[in-house]
């Protein structure tokens, strides 16, 4: 018994191969797919250096009382902070809440020449809760000078950070202090 050899050229390999190929092309694309996919509640590596980005500027804009920058950093303070977190520290007296208040406070740190370093050594930034918030802690230390006094104070920021629904900026939506108490 022979066997006879055919010739077979590329149009009968796809005619009779096609569909096995097309299906062997589709399953290492969607495994590759499914592979690099985020993992349910993950923030992104890009989400994540703009959180920290946007968590120094806040801090900053926190601890900074230097005579020079008081004014900015009160106006960008209440465009990061949400309406009812700044009310809240306005009434608290941790953020001047009028003009009034702000105006008296820079001529207060111009008669004393004060000025302000902040250096932020750590932040750590969480996975969304169930309403999107994405919790921040950020650790540090503020250096202070002026005529009346000079110090350095460690401090501990838990940021919880959302998003403006119109602009989808970011936006700190609650802030606690967890500064150890130092003797």
């Amino acid at each position: 018994m022979y066997w006879k050899v055919q010739k077979i050229g590329p149009e009968q390999l796809i005619r009779a191969y096609g569909v096995h190929i097309l299906l062997g092309v589709s399953v290492i694309i969607n495994g590759f797919l499914f592979l690099t996919m985020p993992k349910g509640n993950k923030v992104s590596s890009e989400t994540k250096q703009t959180i920290e980005a946007f968590v120094r500027d806040v801090t900053n804009h926190l601890l900074d009382t230097s005579y020079i920058n008081c004014e900015k950093n009160v106006m960008e303070l209440r465009k990061e902070l949400a309406p009812n977190l700044f009310a809240n520290m306005a009434q608290r007296k941790e953020v001047p809440g009028t003009n009034s208040e702000l105006i008296g406070l820079i001529r207060d740190m111009s008669e004393r020449k004060q000025v302000c370093a902040v250096r932020v050594d750590k932040v750590t930034i969480g996975d969304p809760d169930n309403r999107g918030m994405i919790p921040v802690e950020v650790q540090g230390v503020c250096a202070l000078h002026s005529s009346q006094d000079t110090g350095e104070t460690n401090f501990r920021f838990r940021y919880l950070i959302g998003q403006h629904a119109e602009t989808k900026a970011f936006l700190i939506a609650d802030f606690h202090d967890e500064t150890p108490v130092q003797p």
